[in-house]
């Protein structure tokens, strides 16, 4: 008898468990966009306050784009840019995503100058970087973000062009006020560098293919965040060139 009541119990759970298999139920997809974007959000947060941390404390290392984490490199002479170099540069316009586009050109001045390790610069302050928008996305929603990928084309200076290729480690964003005046964004996400797996997330969200460049949120919709001319730009080259 209790045999008997044991199989009957058995085959109604194995019933149940068949029905709960083609019966799955699943958060509507607004909710799951929305609960990813939050996660979103705190890893980008996260990331802007190590990479601030790093920076007060003085650390030798820089993090790229893809999140690889690498030592700088100082030019042993005046004449080789070596890759992983540290450079901060000036914009010499402001950027945002409403108003950057996709191939749109933009410049940066060298800030300080670079100085091997002969004691002569290498590049000196002054130069110009040349680059490209090679993306951009609007935020759709409260919660989404908007991002900026710039991507490098070459250095100028002393009437000579010089192929330039760096990843962007830090970026001061700002919220734009009025057309003259700008605060800090108080968004946690705003100014972060993203990795190489949320720039892909973020910019197939978008309906954005892989660009190359460096993926910078400007924060979260009515952040209204942008770039402004002047704003200081930390990147770290990757590749060597060299400099006559």
């Amino acid at each position: 008898m209790q045999t008997s009541q044991f199989m009957r119990a058995g085959r109604r759970s194995a019933k149940r468990a068949r029905g709960s298999r083609g019966g799955l139920r699943f958060a509507p997809c607004g909710k799951c966009n929305s609960h990813e974007s939050e996660m979103l959000q705190k890893r980008i947060g996260l990331a802007l306050v190590t990479s601030t941390l790093a920076t007060a404390c003085g650390s030798t290392r820089a993090e790229t784009a893809n999140g690889e984490v690498s030592s700088p490199a100082t030019p042993a002479t005046a004449h080789t840019l070596p890759e992983g170099t540290l450079m901060e540069l000036a914009l010499d316009q402001q950027l945002a995503a409403a108003t950057s586009h996709t191939g749109d050109s933009f410049s940066a001045t060298v800030a300080n100058p670079v100085i091997s390790l002969s004691g002569r610069p290498t590049v000196p302050a002054g130069a110009h970087v040349w680059g490209h928008v090679s993306g951009a996305t609007s935020s759709s929603s409260a919660t989404s973000l908007t991002v900026l990928v710039l991507d490098f084309d070459s250095l100028t200076y002393a009437r000579r062009r010089y192929p330039f290729a760096a990843n962007i480690t830090s970026a001061d964003v700002r919220k734009q006020g009025s057309a003259s005046s700008f605060e800090s964004v108080r968004s946690g996400a705003a100014g972060a560098v993203l990795s190489s797996a949320d720039k892909t997330r973020v910019l197939r969200g978008a309906g954005l293919g892989a660009v190359p460049g460096t993926a910078i949120s400007l924060g979260r919709s009515g952040d209204n965040g942008v770039l402004p001319a002047g704003s200081r730009l930390s990147v770290q080259t990757t590749q060597s060139v060299m400099l006559r």
